[in-house]
């Protein structure tokens, strides 16, 4: 019973895999990834929102206007002497006694247009451009991510070419397994081995099949992440051309002066300076221009008669209970906070950097012993599988042997892999374009 269902669950996984692949090439992906990826989109929409408070402070310099229209009847003697006043229609008979003191009720529509226009107010110019800085810090911060998450979608992409080559060299040991098995067969039916010999081969074939059927599940949970980060769903996917070795140049020039996010902590500290700056300012007293005209008409909307009223208003706040020494002090301390941040990042980052470098020194030596243990396992197999066929090698040494070339097959492709992610986080820590 158990038999029977590994051997359904191993030909349902072989429908899965026989399903239709969709090539894809490294570029494709990342345009994707640019396009659609929702990580990004957030990030996007976090500087949207920096610019937008960037731009609430053009109330710093621009004039606000505003327009009104206001209606009421009243018998008021104050309001309507005032009123009557204001529409231009006030009569000699109106200063009659009675009429002062028991007014006919009367109706007023007043249409106003007013402007407000600052002229000086030099602590929110500066928290303007504290502002600014803020907001381009948060765009290198996400140019920043955007390189980190196309850093991933490479990393995942040579992932993919990866399992693909692993799946074709398990597929091959596979292959020789199975041929290795068919001669002990062979030769066990012509008694010239014993039965362990046979047990062994039938063991080496199942590891084989495992291991194949592991990589191939690794393949598919790859393709399912791709399509994660492209946001969209579709068949396995396939990438356009294998894995192989690829060496940049000048990746020995590398530098953090101008990677986005060091830039990104320089311009946070600034925007600090400014806010401590702009929080002194607040001493100083404002001036502002602020003007109005106004319509008084008995009819809705009316202009029968108008006034204008201009002027300017210099404030002083001498002190306000502490606040502002408060919100000094408070300024003074988040601008130190900010230069240690960004000094020990920058301490973080280059320690990162020369990690990376030794790691890539250290991914080309190892690709290069793995390349050269490869050709020698390649040799030792062939000479022991040629022995055996001579009856002058032991069952367990050729599969042995066959078993090192496999692992040594899937170590060389492994560390290509690792010595070309190395060039990229390299390129990556070190901002080498």
């Amino acid at each position: 019973m158990k038999y029977n269902i590994v051997i359904l669950l191993v030909f349902i996984s072989s429908i899965g895999l026989a399903q239709p692949k969709q090539p894809i090439s490294l570029d494709e992906f990342k345009s994707k990834i640019e396009q659609n990826n929702q990580s990004l989109q957030a990030n996007e929409q976090e500087y949207l929102q920096m610019r937008a408070e960037y731009r609430e402070t053009n109330a710093a310099f621009l004039p606000q206007l505003s327009a009104s229209h206001t209606a009421y009847r009243t018998d008021n003697p104050v309001m309507a002497f005032g009123t009557l006043l204001n529409q231009g229609v006030f009569s000699e008979s109106d200063f009659a006694i009675n009429n002062l003191n028991n007014p006919s009720p009367v109706s007023n529509f007043v249409t106003t247009f007013q402007v407000e226009q600052p002229l000086l107010n030099f602590d929110k110019l500066v928290m303007r451009s504290a502002l600014k800085n803020r907001a381009e810090a948060q765009q290198q911060q996400n140019i920043f991510k955007k390189e980190a998450l196309l850093l991933q979608a490479e990393r995942l992409y040579m992932q993919l070419q990866l399992a693909y080559k692993s799946v074709e060299v398990l597929e091959k040991s596979k292959a020789t397994a199975e041929a290795n098995l068919k001669s002990i067969e062979d030769f066990y039916e012509e008694g010239l081995l014993v039965k362990s010999d046979l047990l062994s081969a039938k063991v080496r074939l199942n590891e084989v099949e495992n291991a194949l059927q592991q990589a191939n599940n690794e393949l598919v949970s790859i393709s399912d992440y791709m399509h994660y980060m492209m946001n969209e769903e579709g068949e396995l996917l396939s990438p356009e051309n294998q894995l192989e070795m690829k060496l940049t140049s000048d990746i020995n020039e590398t530098s953090l002066v101008d990677r986005s996010d060091v830039l990104a902590m320089d311009l946070s500290v600034e925007a600090y300076e400014k806010m401590k700056k702009s929080a002194g300012m607040m001493y100083l007293p404002t001036l502002n221009a602020f003007g109005n005209v106004q319509y008084f008409d008995q009819d809705v909307f009316g202009t029968g008669a108008q006034n204008f009223f201009v002027g300017a208003s210099l404030n002083w706040n001498l002190f306000e209970g502490g606040s502002r020494i408060a919100k000094n002090q408070q300024m003074k301390a988040q601008l130190q906070q900010a230069k240690l941040e960004a000094e020990d990042y920058k301490a973080s980052a280059q320690i990162e950097l020369d990690k990376a470098k030794r790691s890539l020194v250290e991914a080309e030596q190892k690709m290069n012993r793995n390349a050269l243990s490869l050709e020698q396992a390649q040799e030792a197999f062939d000479i022991r599988k040629n022995r055996f066929e001579e009856g002058l090698e032991r069952t367990t040494d050729l599969l042995n042997a066959e078993v090192q070339l496999a692992n040594q097959e899937l170590l060389y492709n492994q560390s290509i892999f690792e010595f070309n992610l190395a060039q990229l986080q390299v390129q990556f820590l070190g901002n080498v374009n």
